[in-house]
């Protein structure tokens, strides 16, 4: 049984749900949501509104299916990729497997000039990028200009292609949107699951940060209306999140992307009371073996 307030634990291992490397990927978190999101919520439509590496959408498309989970992200490259993933797998292997046999650090720097947005051959050149990227850190600049270096002194990875084709076929029926944040907040009867890019970062490791104040209304414009889970690296008291809210700590055996150390601590905090989910028990039967 969930008790409020209880920490959780996530290491660095890789789950299914795991795409690509990004800065606050939530594939680990896959055990979490398995204890805090109730089998009711199968039904609804979910609404993943600040999708980055997709790994919540993936997850939930996994667990509940595709057709009423929405994908969401502000940054029209990654919404691009997470796009073709979903329409041609086989063609993103090709595009990956064309940079993979040219790749080296002048390569690496000459695709990062190019256009990342158009179609199949951007979402390739993306996701060459991003398997490619120092320390696994995607980054953006104000002009959304992907501007992380490469990593030192290792050769492009193979791309795992079974993973994806069955990713893909997950997300078969995946809503994909390309939205600011706000476009989502008359959102109703609905499970809405928040995983802003760290506010009040200084580090500019995203190319858009949404306004503290901002994202306090948004949550306080949801929260009466629909079942709300939010992940964030900032207290419920910055957040200013209401006594409907019950949050647990989140112990990482990573650093967080812009503080450096060998664990961090985030939360995660939703405004329902969780029921025990039947797949809890399944999914730590099936870690444990």
């Amino acid at each position: 049984m969930i008790t409020d307030g209880q920490a959780f634990q996530v290491s660095n291992s890789r789950t299914p749900y795991h795409l690509i490397p990004y800065i606050g990927n939530k594939s680990g978190f896959a055990h979490i949501f398995d204890s805090l999101i109730p089998d009711s919520v199968r039904g609804k439509q979910i609404y993943d509104v600040f999708g980055g590496s997709g790994a919540f959408s993936i997850y939930c498309s996994y667990r509940f299916g595709s057709k009423h989970v929405t994908y969401n992200d502000n940054n029209p490259t990654v919404a691009n990729f997470i796009r073709w993933v979903k329409r041609d797998y086989r063609r993103l292997v090709e595009e990956y497997e064309h940079h993979r046999i040219r790749s080296d650090n002048q390569y690496y720097l000459d695709v990062r000039d190019m256009s990342l947005d158009d179609g199949p051959v951007g979402a390739g050149r993306f996701l060459y990028l991003a398997k490619n990227a120092f320390s696994g850190k995607i980054r953006f600049n104000a002009s959304n200009k992907f501007n992380a270096p490469m990593r030192k002194d290792s050769k492009c990875p193979n791309l795992n292609s079974e993973q994806l084709a069955l990713i893909s076929t997950a997300i078969r029926d995946l809503t994909i949107t390309n939205e600011s944040f706000e476009y989502y907040d008359d959102v109703r009867y609905g499970f809405v699951y928040l995983d802003p890019p760290y506010l009040e970062n200084t580090n500019n490791h995203y190319n858009s940060v949404p306004d503290t104040e901002d994202f306090i209304n948004f949550v306080k414009g949801l929260e009466a209306y629909n079942q709300v889970m939010i992940s964030e690296q900032n207290s419920p008291h910055m957040l200013r999140l209401s006594t409907s809210f019950h949050v647990y700590p989140i112990l990482l055996k990573r650093s967080l992307q812009y503080i450096t150390k060998t664990t961090s601590r985030e939360i995660v905090a939703i405004n329902y009371s969780p029921a025990e989910s039947p797949i809890a028990h399944t999914c730590k039967a099936a870690r444990e073996k």
